[in-house]
C-alpha cells in the first residue's frame, strides 16, 4: 500500500518538472493508473469502507522525499541529484 501510494505522490510531485507538454499527458495518464492501483490494494485491505480515499486529493511529493520512503523498498542507491529544478509547461 505505501509503494501504491508513492508511486501516485511521485507522478504527482513530478509533473512541474515536465516541460514536454506530451510526457505531461503521458503522466497523467499513468498516475491516474496508479491511483487507481492504490486504491484496489486500500480495498482490499479494507473491503467495502471509505479506506480506499482517505482524501479527496493525492499528495504531491518531491522527488527526494519520494527517495527517502522508496528506499524501505529498493536496495539500489538512486539519488535525484540530476533532476530539472521544473519550469513551466511550453504551449
Amino acid at each position: 500500500m505505501t509503494f501504491a501510494d508513492l508511486a501516485t505522490s511521485a507522478y504527482n510531485g513530478a509533473g512541474r518538472l515536465l516541460v514536454d507538454p506530451v510526457n505531461l499527458a503521458i503522466s497523467g495518464k499513468i498516475v491516474s493508473i496508479e491511483a487507481r492501483h492504490a486504491a484496489v490494494i486500500r480495498d482490499l485491505i479494507r473491503p467495502r469502507s471509505n479506506y480506499f480515499a482517505p482524501e479527496a486529493l493525492d499528495p504531491a511529493r518531491e522527488p527526494a522525499d519520494v527517495l527517502k520512503i522508496a528506499s524501505q523498498f529498493v536496495t539500489t542507491p538512486i539519488n535525484a541529484s540530476r533532476l530539472p529544478k521544473g519550469t513551466e509547461v511550453k504551449p
